[in-house]
């Protein structure tokens, strides 16, 4: 057991006392504040995404500017007139106009252009836009011998209510707002999940690789046994994600109670400590599960660069949940997504997802954590044979048949 906590702490100070741990740590409670909290408090100051520089118009047709002007006014927009196209866009290029509007004397039969430097200002647009639509709607109105009333009529828009139907029948309404909220806090979840396990799976295996290459490890394995060695380099890197974690943790908390009443933002319904719990347990899972295959394949390979090859196949495994992010959100309890939340190498994110969307039963959850943990301990066990053989060959490649003969071996 001495020889055991030995291991853990050196590969523990070696992870906790690395720059990449201490920058990792200190910006993933900035991660999450970016992607969950920074839209909701743009959202919530729309002033915030206005621009500070005119909007030019160029149009002959005084009341249409008028009209537009006013408008531009009302959102604390400055308007301006302009005679000149070529040099107006030269503006635009310099930066001194946020943009230009041209409207044509033909409009609205014909089409209306907005320049810009980036063609990326949505917001500047798609309110001006509206502006114009607005005023096309009046002015055909008129040439129809259409009342205002009659056009309010015909333009009104019936109310329409998403509801979701929890527990005992609660209605709960949900809005645009709820799911960009629900996608932020997933994107933000999941990458946690996948960066901090593919880099803890990575420090793995080429410490492994690096011990095996300079022959260090077979100093080491004349004191203490290769299962010693394995899972000493497994828990003190998972003792050091642990403390990352509890750091995120508690940063999370902290946004909960302090950030969002303080900024006064409404943070996403996905914010809450459950799901931070959450988080920290299917990062222990599939750290452990991820971190077996990580000491096997280092073991197994000749080199980093070998290494490398050798760990796609994981690597495949974690991405499929990231490319997946938006299906299962909109999706998460069809077929293929349950599927993925019970396969052991993609449950723990797959799940975590489903339980910040919309909470599952309490069986299935049991299910995937019982067939995660099952997957864990069948891991470490394969793990830990090919270990204690992989770690002492040396000079060749082996192949796959070779891997599964070194399992055999008692």
């Amino acid at each position: 057991m001495r020889k055991l906590q030995a291991v853990i702490i050196k590969e523990f100070k070696a992870t906790a006392a690395n720059k990449t741990f201490v920058i990792i740590t200190l910006l993933g409670p900035f991660l999450i504040l970016a992607i969950t909290v920074l839209p909701n408090l743009l959202t919530s100051n729309p002033n915030m995404n206005k621009p500070n520089k005119p909007v030019a118009i160029y149009t002959s047709v005084n009341e249409i500017y008028e009209r537009i002007a006013q408008a531009l006014d009302s959102q604390a927009i400055p308007p301006l007139r302009i005679t000149d196209l070529s040099e107006g866009k030269s503006k635009v290029l310099s930066e001194q106009y946020a943009g230009i509007l041209e409207i044509p004397e033909a409009w609205p039969r014909e089409e209306a252009r907005f320049y810009s430097s980036t063609g990326m200002e949505a917001m500047l647009y798609s309110m001006i836009n509206e502006m114009l639509n607005s005023l096309a709607v009046e002015w055909n109105s008129k040439e129809l011998g259409l009342t205002p009333e009659t056009v309010r009529a015909l333009l009104s828009k019936p109310d329409f209510r998403v509801v979701k139907l929890g527990k005992d029948m609660k209605e709960e309404t949900k809005t645009n707002e709820d799911f960009l909220g629900i996608l932020f806090t997933v994107l933000s979840f999941v990458m946690m999940i996948y960066m901090t396990v593919l880099l803890y799976g990575q420090l793995i295996g080429r410490s492994v690789v690096q011990e095996k290459t300079s022959k260090t490890v077979e100093i080491m394995l004349s004191s203490l046994s290769a299962r010693e060695l394995m899972f000493g380099k497994i828990l003190g890197l998972g003792i050091a994600g642990l403390i990352q974690y509890g750091v995120w943790f508690g940063m999370g908390i902290a946004m909960i109670t302090l950030v969002g009443p303080t900024l006064h933002v409404q943070l996403p319904q996905a914010i809450t400590v459950s799901n931070f719990i959450w988080l920290v347990v299917f990062f222990i899972l599939a750290f452990f599960l991820y971190g077996a295959g990580y000491a096997a394949l280092g073991a197994a390979a000749e080199d980093e660069h070998h290494l490398g090859q050798l760990a796609w196949p994981l690597i495949i495994f974690l991405v499929i949940p990231m490319v997946m992010i938006s299906p299962m959100i909109m999706n998460p309890k069809s077929l293929f997504v349950v599927i993925l939340s019970y396969f052991p190498m993609t449950a723990p994110i797959v799940m975590l997802v489903r339980i910040l969307v919309s909470m599952p039963p309490v069986w299935e959850i049991t299910l995937s954590l019982g067939i995660i943990l099952c997957s864990v301990i069948g891991a470490g066990f394969l793990g830990a044979k090919i270990f204690r053989v992989g770690i002492l060959m040396y000079g060749k490649r082996p192949k796959f048949d070779e891997v599964l003969r070194w399992i055999r071996i008692k």
